[in-house]
């Protein structure tokens, strides 16, 4: 027996939240098999996950969070992962630009900023699942929550040039070197997550930044091409949301 879309996305929701709280990957998993193999006798029995779970989704999933241990060495673990990755798209577009600079206050903040933009994705996931957020709220909600971190670091980087001279300006060597770094992280990072999508975002965004520099297009013309690549970023986020859902469907229906 398949279970309900209503219980299905309880048990990916739950995943979610306890994975974003810390919680270990294999215990989390352990408890989920448990939980969905209960859920579909439950429903054999003609009962709602309402009445199984005994309370509201975000109480339950507050209730098995605080029973499970959190794993604190799995948060130390990915907080410089994600800050690499920050650093990858922040300082790629420069590098193809050619204005790669550095300055003592990027050096400074660039860490804590990082830290908080990791806070603030975590924050929305765990309320995304504790709320049950649909596909759609969901995805506003994520545009949203990448705009503020982008906003973030536009603040640092272009503020701290008002203050800040530059204590270190690339040459052409150190800038391809960048590129192929900041490359290799992305196709790292898309075989870690298991999706193309850390490749397809970058390469997407990075698309205005090479014509500026090695095509002769006048400001009208980067214009165009800055307005077609945000429209394209997010018809490519629209595809993946819609074939991830559509390959969810046919899975549980194979199920």
């Amino acid at each position: 027996m398949v279970l309900s879309k209503k219980s299905t996305n309880f048990i990916e929701n739950l995943r979610l939240y306890l994975l974003t709280s810390g919680k270990k990957e294999k215990e989390v998993d352990e408890l989920i098999e448990e939980l969905t193999a209960h859920l579909i006798e439950s429903e054999k029995q003609g009962k709602s996950i309402d009445q199984i779970i005994e309370g509201t989704p975000e109480e339950y999933m507050q209730s098995l969070k605080n029973e499970m241990d959190t794993d604190f060495t799995m948060l130390f673990k990915y907080i410089p992962i994600f800050i690499i990755g920050m650093l990858a798209y922040f300082f790629m577009g420069p590098a193809i630009r050619g204005d790669l600079e550095i300055n003592l206050i990027q050096l400074i903040c660039f860490p804590f900023v990082a830290v908080l933009a990791m806070i603030l994705y975590v924050r929305f996931l765990q309320t995304s699942s504790k709320k049950q957020y649909s596909n759609k709220k969901l995805f506003i909600g994520g545009m949203f929550a990448s705009m503020g971190v982008t906003l973030l670091f536009v603040i640092l980087i272009l503020g701290s040039h008002f203050i800040a001279e530059p204590i270190y300006t690339a040459n052409d060597t150190v800038k391809w070197i960048v590129i192929a770094i900041c490359t290799i992280i992305f196709v790292v990072l898309s075989i870690w997550t298991k999706t193309w999508i850390t490749i397809v975002i970058p390469a997407i965004l990075f698309i205005p930044d090479y014509l500026t520099r090695f095509a002769e297009l006048s400001i009208n013309e980067i214009l165009i091409a800055n307005v077609s690549t945000f429209i394209l970023l997010f018809t490519v986020l629209i595809l993946y949301v819609v074939i991830k859902e559509k390959m969810k469907k046919k899975n549980a229906a194979n199920s």
